[in-house]
C-alpha cells in the first residue's frame, strides 16, 4: 500500500500514471533523499532550537499554521520564524486551509485561525518572501466536519 505522506508528496493524479512497481521506486527514492526529521517549532524565534543548522533550500508547510497560530499576529510571526531558516533566495512551500473556523476529528472540535487569502499574501510578504506562485481552490466539505472554503498555494522566495 502506498503510505498517506507519499501520496502528499508525490502527487495523487500520480496512481494513474505510474503502476505499482514504479510507484513504489518513486516512494523509495523520496524516502532515501530525507536526511533527518526535525522537531519544528514556528513560534520560536529559532524553531529549531537547540540545533542550529545551516539555511536551508526549500522549506514545506502543509496545513499547519492555520491551526498551530492563535492569531494574524502569531500567523505572521510563524512565518517569519520559518524564514529565518532559510538561505537568501531558498523556497517557502505552502498549502493553507482558508476561510476555516475548525474542524472535526470524531467528537473531537479543534479551532482553525480564520485565514482569508489576503492575509496569506499579507503575512507572506511581510515575513520578507516574493511570491512566485500563488492559487486558490475552491473546496467544500460536508460542515459537521469543516467549515473551510477553500485552500491556498504558495510557492514564495525568500529576498
Amino acid at each position: 500500500e502506498t503510505s498517506p505522506l507519499t501520496m502528499v508528496v508525490c502527487g495523487p493524479i500520480a496512481l494513474a500514471f505510474f503502476c505499482r512497481e514504479k510507484w513504489a521506486q518513486k516512494e523509495e527514492k523520496v524516502r532515501s533523499r530525507i536526511k533527518q526529521l526535525l522537531k519544528c517549532d514556528v513560534d520560536q524565534s529559532n524553531p529549531l532550537a537547540p540545533l542550529s543548522l545551516p539555511p536551508a533550500d526549500c522549506i514545506l508547510s502543509t496545513y499547519c499554521l492555520e491551526v498551530s497560530s492563535k492569531d494574524l499576529p502569531a500567523f505572521r510571526s510563524a512565518l517569519k520564524n520559518m524564514g529565518s531558516l532559510l538561505k537568501r533566495g531558498g523556497h517557502l512551500v505552502l498549502a493553507i486551509t482558508l476561510e476555516i473556523s475548525f474542524f472535526m476529528i470524531g467528537q473531537n472540535r479543534f479551532h482553525c485561525l480564520y485565514l482569508e487569502q489576503k492575509h496569506l499574501e499579507e503575512g507572506v510578504k511581510e515575513a520578507g518572501f516574493e511570491i512566485k506562485w500563488m492559487d486558490v481552490a475552491k473546496i467544500n466539505f460536508p460542515l459537521s466536519l469543516i467549515d473551510a472554503k477553500g485552500a491556498g498555494f504558495v510557492v514564495a522566495q525568500k529576498r
